[in-house]
């Protein structure tokens, strides 16, 4: 089959040459897909251009709001000449994003259907949670946030590896409307100290160490040297809640700050599984991500609840072509990819 240019523009690239050869999907597997052709792929682009207002407001109707949002859908101003930049969208809209993941598809009858497999550091170190289990984990933690002080509109800093705890500590903060900023389990003392004194937490959540390959990283004693730096500054962080991660670091053998540092598993599971939603504003803050800093101070990026929530579970269902009986597999960090990372939880 010669390559098509039509198609070559789709892949968003040109063909280097004739003798790239483009591989076609099946009429079957067209014909399920979500956009099954490429004239229904110009329908709905060309709506989205001509109607943007009411291409998004059907698709964001999909999804649970406790109130729906005004008129218009959204407003914009991207001439610094006319005012400040500013984007809103669903403004006066209310709904919460951990409703949406979880409450939603529990309500739709798929709560007993797995929600996360996850995959350890060694062959057989693995674990699953249904979105009952999640949802009552998640409540668990919500439930324990705010008993310490956390609510609506305050930051969270969480620093966690690819361990089930990290989308837990995340949902729980959106759930009452803190603002959670995840920072990579591979930045140093220093990166994480610039964010807290930054945001200014109410609570770091961590764990003691993890496994990659056969290296321990201590990810406690960088948490640790970051809450010194960050003191010195003038910002004391009051708690901070590690999760002991047993496979990589026994409890007796993490280093402690008594009065300040707390063991989730002497905590959290002691709170109820049931926790109250709060209702946020479509353009409250959901999370905030920093840059890397490479080319000076991390600047802080809020990402507002409604718009992110409609559109990265939009991107994530068509780019993907996701099912609900579908797996994906998801090897990169969420703290390095926090912008797409909500749409997979």
């Amino acid at each position: 089959m010669a390559p098509s240019t039509k198609n070559s523009v789709i892949l968003g690239e040109a063909l280097a040459s004739e003798e790239v050869n483009l591989v076609f999907p099946t009429e079957d597997f067209s014909r399920q897909a979500h956009v099954s052709s490429i004239q229904k792929y110009g329908e709905k682009y060309g709506r989205s251009v001509e109607d943007p207002a009411g291409f998004w407001s059907d698709i964001a109707s999909e999804f649970y709001w406790k109130q729906k949002w005004g008129q218009p859908v959204y407003t914009e101003n991207l001439d610094i000449r006319k005012g400040k930049i500013n984007i809103e969208w669903f403004k006066g809209g209310k709904t919460n994003i951990c409703y949406n993941c979880l409450d939603r598809n529990i309500k739709g009858g798929n709560g007993d259907k797995i929600a996360i497999y996850w995959e350890g550091n060694e062959p057989g170190h693995d674990a699953s949670l249904t979105y009952n289990q999640l949802l009552a984990r998640v409540c668990q933690l919500a439930n324990y946030l705010k008993d310490i002080g956390v609510g609506k509109g305050d930051p969270v800093i969480i620093y966690l590896p690819m361990l089930m705890e990290l989308p837990i500590a995340m949902l729980a903060c959106a759930r009452i409307g803190a603002i959670h900023s995840v920072v990579f389990a591979g930045f140093s003392a220093e990166s994480i100290a610039q964010r807290i004194m930054d945001c200014k937490p109410k609570v770091v959540i961590t764990c003691n160490a993890v496994r990659r390959g056969p290296k321990t990283i201590f990810l406690k004693d960088i948490v640790d040297a970051a809450l010194i730096e960050s003191a010195q500054n003038g910002i004391n962080i009051d708690v901070c809640l590690t999760f002991e991660n047993e496979s990589a670091l026994k409890k007796e053998m993490t280093k402690w700050v008594e009065g300040r540092d707390i063991w989730w598993q002497d905590v959290v599971p002691k709170y109820p599984v049931t926790c109250e939603v709060e209702w946020v504003d479509a353009e409250d803050p959901l999370f905030l991500l920093y840059t890397s800093g490479s080319t000076g101070k991390p600047k802080g990026v809020f990402h507002t609840t409604g718009g992110y929530m409609v559109y990265t579970a939009t991107t994530f269902k068509y780019a993907f072509d996701y099912k609900p009986k579908d797996i994906y597999w998801y090897v990169q960090a969420i703290s390095s990819f926090n912008t797409f990372n909500n749409s997979m939880i």
